[in-house]
């Protein structure tokens, strides 16, 4: 699916489509997309299109860039593979690049204190395993959009880490803004439009499956989901 579609998609939520349209596709647990993955569709990595920011890049920088050049050769053959061999081929490219043990903790919040060890090894698991899912069953085309990556970083002052600023430009001269946040080396967060936060939002829709169900309502969820998408 080009990303061009997903966005379109997006906007039939009657949000805002130019934000939170998008955004909240993200976060509602049977999505079409995750934010995560919106660079990836059809990204080609560069950095470069800053003009007021020296060309050394940031540690944090080449982490992601370096992340979606490692995604790149299965984004290019994805036509010609099934959900479940793109699904293996990112997981280890996603699972290194994002700190998703710290992103499970912050999206379930404070509940996260009230499961029992085994149940926070399983939501993780299956948080993560959704996640990858989810990439593999929309990245199912390329066509030729470019992603540049901010050379220099921006501090995050309220919990630490840099902000990298990224950009998918996309044929038509669309422009979508795309913020991770890196936090000792592995990305902990991401902001679609520089603000709207895939943690934030995710914590939001696991709220109320965990009121509703507990750990093992959002792990049964996550298992659902995540097998549904494989098997289309």
């Amino acid at each position: 699916m080009p990303l061009e579609r997903l966005h379109l998609h997006a906007a039939k939520s009657g949000i805002c489509p130019d934000q939170r349209s998008v955004a909240m596709k993200v976060f509602q647990l049977p999505p079409r997309f995750a934010t995560i993955g919106i660079a990836v569709v059809t990204a080609m990595v560069a950095f470069g299109s800053f003009p007021s920011r020296a060309q050394t890049a940031s540690a944090a920088a080449e982490h992601i860039q370096s992340y979606y050049r490692d995604l790149m050769p299965t984004v290019r053959q994805a036509g010609g593979l099934t959900v479940r061999e793109r699904d293996r081929r990112f997981t280890p490219a996603i699972t290194s690049a994002f700190d998703l043990a710290t992103m499970t903790r912050l999206a379930v919040g404070p509940a996260w204190k009230g499961f029992s060890p085994a149940q926070q090894v399983a939501v993780k698991d299956a948080f993560t395993r959704f996640i990858v899912a989810d990439y593999a069953s929309q990245i199912n085309n390329y066509s030729g959009e470019s992603f540049v990556v901010d050379p220099q970083t921006t501090p995050e002052t309220r919990g630490g880490g840099e902000v990298v600023k990224t950009r998918l430009l996309q044929p038509g001269g669309k422009t979508v803004s795309i913020n991770y946040l890196v936090r000792g080396g592995r990305v902990i967060d991401v902001y679609l439009n520089g603000t709207i936060s895939d943690l934030a939002m995710r914590r939001d829709e696991f709220a109320s499956i965990i009121a509703s169900g507990g750990a093992d309502g959002l792990i049964k969820r996550l298992h659902d989901r995540t097998e549904s998408l494989l098997a289309k």
